[in-house]
């Protein structure tokens, strides 16, 4: 009896220190595997262009090439590492890859405006991965997760392309969801990314028109601690919106556009009031007028009428900055029309943005033609001041191909882009750009700058040192506020 007790814990010592070991073994291995995997990522994500340029078959064997260091590592250390570790790292591995070969077209036709489809090999390859998609095994992992939301992507602007929800709103929110039901049969992972995709929508594009997703989605999850999210979420959100007047400034294509006015008290303040009117930013493809909304009420609070702008996007209506120029134009003379109704003094309009939302302030100052049908064209579209954060200046970059994906004449970008609509202007101008920003260079808009100052502008430049591209939020957003008040003071508008 004792030499069977003996053996018994024998086996069971071995098997601990086997345990042990394989833990060694696999951060040893990952430690490893991470050394060469951080500067081959970057290579990767630092050569975009000129990989995604490449017609397929060499893409795809620069592709496979990268994969083949990763795969021929692990396969060195297979009987270091138990079975579940070897299995787990052959998928992820894959899957990692697999995603440069799923985003080839995409980013293939960003990049060349060309039209690709992928072979029958590469097709066939990606087709097995949609197997893991319900595996409870993988779908918390960052590479099947990083997979999965590019697979959404793609197979959800298809449907976009194929006009499949029409001209209803939210058409983004609806395609995600609809691929979403489409791919998922294992209901915590459907749950899963439903609420991710909700959650994501209601932070980067507000609640407006997704009162049926959301009650779908309140009926259906079954996942306690999503459903509480999503409401509290939801519910806040619909509480901002009540404390302000909204109007409908514009109804396009069966769209009701919003104007939300934060006034000021009519006892303390008299008269005309200055107006500030705000675009919000996310590169014409997302993006919300409750961004501004905090800022909003503190002018308000010191006598000035704000007007923060809903305007057409990508990820909501399907469109594209044509449309969102149109937008602004459409509601500066909204405001011009409505003066007398809100005590708004016409000769002390701001117009001012962030990133996109810079974009179409400049816009509305230079652009002559893209005028909505419905506009009274005899009404100035045209602020009298323009504050800029971090604008967008050059539209006719490689990154902005997209714009003019559905147009026969791509140089017609030019006509909305503001390095290419360099003219004299009433229009009094500052801009506030940050010397570290990759998302709109730095150059273009000095380039801006110099090139509008030559023509006799009253255009100021500020630079934020040592800033990227998101001046408006974070460390240095006090400074770009205090630039900004100084800037309006000096006016005398308020």
């Amino acid at each position: 009896m004792k030499v069977k007790l003996i053996v018994i814990l024998f086996i069971i010592l071995l098997q601990s220190c086997k345990n042990v070991d394989f833990e060694k073994n696999k951060k040893h291995y990952i430690e490893k595997q991470t050394e060469f995997a951080i500067p081959m990522w970057n290579y990767i994500k630092g050569n975009s262009y000129q990989l995604n340029i490449l017609n397929q078959n060499i893409f795809t064997q620069k592709i496979d090439s990268l994969q083949l260091i990763f795969t021929s590592y692990l396969n060195k250390n297979k009987g270091k590492l138990d079975q579940k570790t070897f299995n787990e790292e052959t998928v992820l591995i894959k899957l990692a890859f697999d995603k440069l070969i799923l985003e080839y077209p995409e980013l293939h036709k960003r990049y060349t405006g060309k039209n690709i489809v992928l072979s029958k090999k590469n097709q066939s390859k990606l087709n097995k991965n949609i197997k893991v998609f319900n595996d409870t095994t993988f779908f918390l992992t960052k590479d099947l997760k990083d997979y999965v939301a590019s697979y959404i992507r793609i197979e959800a602007n298809k449907k976009l392309e194929n006009s499949v929800f029409g001209k209803s709103d939210n058409q983004q929110l609806q395609a995600d969801l609809s691929v979403i039901d489409e791919v998922f049969t294992t209901t915590k992972i459907s749950d899963f990314w439903k609420h991710k995709y909700i959650k994501h929508h209601i932070n980067n594009l507000g609640i407006k028109n997704i009162n049926k997703i959301y009650s779908s989605f309140m009926m259906t999850c079954k996942t306690a601690e999503y459903k509480e999210n999503i409401s509290k979420l939801y519910t806040s959100h619909k509480k901002e919106r009540e404390n302000h007047s909204i109007e409908t400034y514009k109804e396009v294509d069966g769209f009701k556009l919003e104007l939300h006015l934060f006034l000021p008290n009519k006892e303390k303040f008299k008269g005309n009031r200055p107006t500030i009117v705000q675009f919000h930013g996310g590169s014409w493809s997302e993006g919300k007028p409750d961004w501004f909304f905090s800022t909003a009420e503190e002018y308000a609070k010191q006598g000035w009428v704000v007007a923060v702008v809903e305007y057409r996007i990508k990820g909501k209506q399907n469109t594209y900055p044509f449309e969102a120029v149109k937008d602004a134009k459409s509601s500066i003379r909204w405001i011009r029309e409505n003066s007398e109704v809100y005590n708004i003094n016409v000769n002390k309009i701001i117009a001012t943005g962030n990133s996109a939302g810079g974009h179409l302030s400049l816009a509305i100052s230079l652009v002559n033609n893209w005028n909505e049908k419905s506009d009274n064209l005899k009404t100035s579209a045209m602020p009298n001041v323009i504050v800029v954060n971090s604008g967008v200046y050059d539209l006719t970059t490689n990154s902005n191909r997209w714009i003019v994906e559905k147009k026969l004449n791509k140089d017609v970008v030019k006509e909305i882009s503001p390095n290419h609509l360099l003219k004299k202007s009433k229009v009094k101008m500052l801009l506030i750009h940050g010397d570290k920003d990759k998302n709109c260079p730095y150059e273009t808009a000095q380039y801006f700058y110099k090139q509008m100052s030559v023509l006799g502008n009253d255009i100021q430049f500020y630079t934020v040192k040592d800033a990227d591209h998101w001046i408006w939020f974070g460390k240095h957003s006090k400074e770009v506020s205090k630039v900004t008040r100084e800037y309006l003071r000096k006016l005398n508008f308020n």
